[in-house]
């Protein structure tokens, strides 16, 4: 019931002890282990150095190169802290969480009384129910290595037959020009977070993938046994809708990337362990520096229902996982993430971390680029466009176990079609912030102009992003960027002599409601995507009473202006 929703970082110790004693005289408790986090008052006497928490040479790179500083989430859980927890009897831990600062722990009704005694613990919140674990492994970071090496792959001169099954969800979306050009990933490095990877390791889409270092194991989060190719098989599949090079029969859309594979998803379960599972994988994806992450996961309902979600907290803020994936984003990496298939259910809205801002959250279209009905809806309880684009997710061509080819419906596989395409910006523009990436993608999607909660700015068209940075970068005498927020105007390496903006005063900014010149309408070309604005003096309106004034001088033909702001134009 509503009243009992979760509220995962305040949920007091006196309610936990009572779901505790409710589970205690369950079946279910019997044959399972109930797990909490456990969160500390602070990290001990732990210094913030240069790398306090054994970042790899890569990590670290990704944040000199955004300027990104070491700080206190760095920073590992207190050694001391877990120690004293540990000694606690019937206390077995899973695997810590510095970002959550906390462990996450099996225990019983009398070890969490205990705990709760401790200085140094401030929250404890029962995440669920799991089978007992036995064994915990350390992770892999393992790369699957061939025998017979196999010569590398290029995309330069693929033809439409190469592609074979993938050609038109890659065309939908531009990865296939971008191929041409020679991107294809190469150089990026991709977490992928899933419930299982079945036989990835053996079938055709990845024998060139192990034959050439571009595939790792990272770490198995969800049983702790690092069997990756069990039996569940959403991973692989996902999987070969980005990385797959099986030519003649399917191309990936970021063939050449290197992937490394997280088991985050119980699969048999639904509890917020889960996410907490995501958060570890999130951690260490960062310590080895991948690039993005691409998952095709999410929450919102759980088998126990008091620890289901409202849409209310589903505001990017609240969740346990939502704090890991903007945490991820603060670190530099690109994170993609479904929206969901809930849009023709009960629930129609999207789970989390797809309510994350900074998250690129994809929903799901069919071939000609029209919404998939079950694809999960936005926005964001606070209002965030949601999702931020769409790719093929309806009889979408994704990869089997068997090594074979199906069509299946889902966001679960637009978001891998579309992290492809990402992976090809990040190798063509690979000092581009993640932001400025997202940025590049949503305003030259199909509904730049016009978003809306169902498939957000639009399908992606990794080409026209790719043209319009190319475009920017090739002009570095006129404006890049001009975009109007909340009480300012933002110019980004503006020749100022170029263009003149202001604003009358200092107000809220209310929406572009207006263009005011004394033209013809017909001087003004509108499309489905853009305002393509000539050069000229113009007055945008703000509100009945407020003005911005911009003049057009530059040597470049006309301008875009898309969603309050305002591009050069391809030509």
């Amino acid at each position: 019931m509503e009243s009992n929703t979760n509220r995962p970082f305040t949920e007091p110790i006196g309610k936990i002890l009572l779901l505790l004693l409710f589970f205690s005289f369950t079946h279910t408790y019997a044959q399972s282990d109930s797990v909490f986090l456990v969160k500390f008052i602070d990290k001990g006497a732990a210094q913030v150095t240069d790398n306090p928490g054994k970042l790899s040479a890569k990590a670290l790179a990704r944040r000199e190169k955004y300027d990104i500083p070491i700080n206190e989430l760095d920073l590992p859980v207190y050694g001391q802290y877990i120690s004293a927890t540990l000694a606690t009897p019937g206390v077995r831990l899973r695997y810590s969480l510095k970002w959550h600062n906390g462990i996450v722990i099996n225990a019983n009704v009398k070890s969490i009384m205990e705990l709760q005694k401790l200085a140094f613990v401030s929250s404890i919140s029962y995440v669920g129910l799991t089978p007992p674990v036995e064994t915990i492994e350390t992770p892999l970071h393992t790369t699957l290595q061939l025998k017979l090496k196999e010569s590398e792959m290029n995309t330069t001169d693929l033809s439409v037959e190469d592609y074979g099954m993938s050609y038109g969800q890659n065309r939908q979306i531009g990865v296939t020009n971008l191929h041409k050009l020679g991107y294809n990933g190469n150089g990026v490095t991709v977490a992928v977070f899933d419930a299982g990877f079945k036989n990835i390791n053996t079938i055709p889409a990845f024998l060139r993938h192990q034959a050439n270092g571009r595939l790792t194991l990272g770490y198995d989060a969800a049983d702790l046994d690092n069997k990756f190719t069990g039996s569940d098989s959403h991973g692989t599949a996902v999987s070969s809708c980005t990385g797959a090079y099986d030519k003649g029969k399917y191309i990936g859309s970021a063939p050449l990337a290197h992937y490394i594979l997280y088991r985050s998803e119980q699969g048999a379960t639904e509890t917020p362990l889960e996410e907490l599972n995501w958060c570890k994988a999130a951690e260490l994806a960062d310590s080895v520096g991948v690039d993005m992450i691409t998952s095709s996961l999410g929450y919102n309902q759980y088998d126990d229902q008091t620890l289901s979600y409202r849409h209310s907290q589903l505001d990017g803020n609240t969740s346990f996982i939502s704090l890991g994936a903007r945490i991820a984003v603060e670190k530099g990496i690109l994170v993609l993430n479904s929206a969901g298939n809930s849009g023709d259910n009960k629930w129609r809205k999207i789970g989390t971390p797809a309510d994350v801002a900074h998250v690129l959250t994809v929903g799901a279209v069919d071939i000609n680029d029209k919404y998939g009905r079950f694809s999960s809806q936005g926005n964001t309880s606070n209002g965030t466009t949601k999702p931020d684009i769409s790719a093929l997710g309806v009889l979408a061509h994704v990869g089997s176990p068997s090594g074979g080819y199906y069509q299946g419906y889902g966001t679960s596989y637009a978001t891998p079609i579309a992290a492809g395409g990402v992976a090809c910006l990040l190798q063509a523009f690979p000092n581009l912030a993640p932001s400025d990436i997202n940025h590049l993608i949503r305003m030259t999607a199909t509904r730049a102009s016009l978003p809306d909660s169902f498939v957000g700015y639009g399908v992606a068209r990794f080409d026209l992003a790719y043209e319009l940075q190319r475009h920017i970068d090739s002009s570095p005498d006129i404006p890049k960027i001009i975009k109007v927020d909340d009480n300012q105007i933002i110019l980004y390496t503006a020749d100022l002599n170029s263009i003149e903006i202001s604003l009358s005063k200092r107000r809220k900014f209310l929406g572009i409601f207006n263009i005011n010149k004394n033209i013809m309408k017909d001087d003004i070309t509108a499309t489905s995507t853009v305002c393509i604005i000539p050069l000229g003096d113009y007055s945008i309106k703000c509100s009945q009473k407020h003005t911005i004034k911009i003049k057009l001088t530059s040597d470049v033909d006309t301008y875009e202006l898309k969603n309050n702001e305002l591009y050069p134009c391809l030509h």
